[in-house]
C-alpha cells in the first residue's frame, strides 16, 4: 500500500513530505524507555530413584532471575507447581502447597514418570519449566537375584538391588512361599527378556522338586498356576525342570526359542512367536517329533551370550548326550518338524576333536559374546581333562579350540567354571580359590586366594539378555553410567560359602575387576556382600527404559 501511495505522489508533494518530517529527526533525544527483560533458568538432576513408599521424592530446584538474582520459596512474585502424567495421560499437581521445594513420600507407583516442575512469574504470567524423570522402585526392581540353599536344602532367593548404579543394597530371603509349599535344592534362575509385550518378561527359579515363574516385579511366586509345566507346556510332564536358556539370533527384538532340560535328561523347546504364543511340546532328545526319548542330555546348554549381527537368523544350540557320550544340537534353521528334535553332530573332516567324545563326560559349558558365539566346552576324560571351544553363531557348529590334557594347578579338581568375553581366558575354581587361565599364552595365575573358612560356590559373569542389546537398556543413560553399567558384564562374580557360620548366613558374593589379558583380578568398586544363604546361582534381572 505504501509503494502504491508513493507511486502517485508527485516529486513536489513528496519534497514537501519531507521537509515537514525532518525537523521530528533531528529533535530525536533518545529519550526511550527500555524495560530490562528476566531470564529465569531452572536447574534439576535429569533423573531421580527413589523406592516406593519408603523414601522421599527430594527436589532443591535452583531457580534464577538475571534480574533478581536466586528466586527463594519467600519471593512474593512467584508461584511454584510440580506435576506427573497420571496413566490416562492426564497432568496432575501434586504441589498443592505450592511451595519452591518438593519432599513427598514415593507414592506415585511402580515405574518411571515424567514431572513437569514450574516457576511462574505473576507480574508478567510467564512460566518458566524444567523436566525430571522420577524412578519409582522397588528393592526388587532390578539387580542381581541370588539363588541359594538353606542349611535345610531349602530353596532361598536373596538379592542385590541396583537402585542407581552406584547405589546397591543387599535384600535377603524373599518371601516366595506364600502360596506353595516351599522347594529344595536350588538349581538355577533363567530369564527370557521380551522386545515384543505381547509374550513378556519370563524370570524361572528351578529346583530339583519344581519350576516356577516369578512375579517379575516382587519377586514372589505366586501360587501353583505358576508352576512352568502347568503354565508353559503343552502336556504335564513328570520331569523337574533344571535349566532354562534363551537361544538367541541376530534380530534385536527378539529371540529364536528357548530350550529347557529336566533333572531327567529330557530337553524342550517352545517357539515363542507360534501363533497364541507357543508352548513346550514333547521332549526333542529323540530323531523323530513326539517319539519317546532316545537317550539323556546334560543340563548344560551351550549358546551364545551376546546378541549380534555376526549371528545366523536362526538360533544354534549345543547340547551333550550323556548315555552316549557325545555332542548333539538344535538350530530353528529346519521346518517345524524338526524344530522339535536334536541331532548328533558330525565330526569335520579337519576336525580338532571328536564330537564322538568315546567315555568323556561334560563337566560344564559355558557361552561368551564373542561374535563366534564361542562356548567352551570343560571335559573329563578318565583322569584327563580338556576344553573345547564350539562356535555356536550357526548351524555349522566349527571346531575352534582344542586343549587337552589340562596340568594347570588344582584344574583337575575345580568345581566351576567361567569364561570372559573378551579375552581368550578361562577361570576355575577349586576350594578358596579361583585361577585365570589363558588359553592363547597358556598363562595360569592363581587370581584369588577367599579366607581358608570360604569356599567357592559358584563363578559367573552375568551378560545382559534383553533383545534389544546393550544399547536399549543404556540409551537414557548418560555416557559415564553407561559405560559402568556395560563393564559390569565382564567382572567376574564370585559367590562363595563362610563355613564358619552357624546361622545359615554365610553366602557372600564378591565383584572382581579383569583386564587384559584377563589373568589378574582386582576386587571391584562395587566390593563385597554377605548375608546370604549358599550361592547356587545369579542372574541379573534387567529393566528396559
Amino acid at each position: 500500500m505504501i509503494i502504491k501511495w508513493l507511486k502517485a505522489t508527485s516529486f513536489a508533494s513528496l519534497a514537501a513530505l519531507m521537509l515537514v518530517a525532518a525537523p521530528a529527526c533531528t529533535d530525536d533525544k533518545g529519550n526511550y524507555d527500555y524495560e530490562p527483560k528476566a531470564e529465569v533458568t531452572i536447574k534439576l538432576p535429569e533423573s531421580i530413584t527413589v523406592l516406593a513408599n519408603a523414601e522421599y521424592i527430594d527436589l532443591k530446584p535452583e531457580i534464577t532471575s538475571t534480574l533478581e538474582g536466586e528466586i527463594t520459596d519467600a519471593n512474593p512474585n512467584f508461584e511454584f507447581s510440580f506435576k506427573y502424567k497420571d496413566s490416562k495421560g492426564n497432568w496432575v499437581e501434586l504441589n498443592k502447597e505450592g511451595k519452591k521445594n518438593i519432599y513427598m513420600l514415593a507414592t506415585l507407583g511402580i515405574g518411571k514418570h515424567v514431572c513437569w516442575y514450574s516457576a511462574t512469574d505473576k507480574r508478567t504470567g510467564v512460566r518458566y519449566s524444567a523436566v525430571v524423570d522420577v524412578k519409582i522402585v522397588v528393592s526388587t526392581s532390578e539387580g542381581w537375584m541370588i539363588l541359594c540353599d538353606k542349611p535345610d536344602e531349602t530353596v532361598r532367593l536373596d538379592m542385590i538391588s541396583s537402585l542407581t548404579i552406584d547405589r546397591l543394597m543387599p535384600v535377603y530371603d524373599i518371601n516366595l512361599y506364600t502360596d506353595i509349599k516351599p522347594l529344595h535344592h536350588a538349581r538355577s534362575l533363567g530369564t527370557f527378556f521380551n522386545a515384543r509385550g505381547t509374550i513378556g518378561d519370563k524370570i524361572v527359579l528351578m529346583s530339583e522338586d519344581n519350576a516356577y515363574l516369578l512375579n517379575n516385579t516382587y519377586l514372589t511366586i505366586n501360587g501353583d498356576a505358576y508352576e512352568l509345566k502347568t503354565s508353559h507346556f503343552v502336556s504335564l510332564p513328570d520331569d523337574h525342570i533344571v535349566s532354562f536358556h534363551v537361544v538367541p539370533c541376530n534380530s534385536y527384538i527378539t529371540a529364536d526359542a528357548v530350550l529347557a532340560v529336566s533333572l531327567e535328561g529330557n530337553a524342550f523347546v517352545w517357539n515363542p512367536w507360534d501363533t497364541g504364543g507357543g508352548a513346550f511340546e514333547e521332549p526333542i532328545n529323540t530323531s523323530e517329533r513326539a517319539k519317546d526319548p532316545e537317550y539323556r542330555v546334560s543340563p548344560y546348554i551351550g549358546t551364545s551370550a551376546t546378541r549380534s549381527t555376526a549371528l545366523a537368523g536362526y538360533g544354534a544350540a549345543l547340547l551333550f548326550d550323556i548315555d552316549n557320550h557325545r555332542f548333539v544340537a538344535w538350530d530353528g534353521d529346519r521346518v517345524s518338524a524338526l524344530k522339535q528334535t536334536l541331532y548328533p553332530l558330525t565330526d569335520p573332516s579337519n576336525k580338532l576333536f571328536s564330537f564322538n567324545t568315546g567315555n568323556m563326560d561334560l563337566l560344564a559349558m559355558v557361552g561368551t559374546q564373542f561374535s563366534n558365539g564361542a562356548v567352551y566346552c570343560f571335559m573329563q576324560d578318565g583322569s584327563k581333562r580338556h576344553i573345547y571351544s564350539v562356535n555356536t553363531s550357526d548351524k555349522t557348529f566349527k571346531q575352534e579350540g582344542c586343549w587337552t590334557n589340562i596340568t594347570k594347578p588344582d584344574f583337575d579338581k575345580a568345581t566351576q567354571f567361567a569364561a570372559h568375553s573378551q579375552y581368550q581366558t578361562v577361570y576355575y575354581a577349586y576350594q578358596n580359590k579361583v585361577y585365570a587361565y589363558n588359553l592363547g599364552s597358556g598363562v595360569c595365575n592363581l587370581a584369588v586366594t577367599l579366607p581358608a573358612n570360604e569356599e567357592v560356590t559358584l563363578i559367573k559373569f552375568c551378560t545382559y539378555d534383553n533383545p534389544g542389546g546393550v544399547s536399549t537398556l543404556t540409551k537414557k543413560m548418560d555416557e559415564e553410567t553407561a559405560n559402568k553399567f556395560v563393564a559390569r558384564q565382564y567382572k567376574l562374580i564370585v559367590g562363595s560359602y563362610d563355613n564358619s557360620v552357624t546361622d545359615g548366613n554365610g553366602g557372600k558374593v564378591r565383584f572382581y575387576e579383569t583386564s587384559s589379558p584377563g589373568t589378574t583380578l582386582t576386587l571391584g568398586s562395587e566390593g563385597e556382600f554377605s548375608g546370604f544363604g549358599r550361592i547356587k546361582d545369579i542372574a541379573y534381572k534387567e529393566v528396559r527404559p
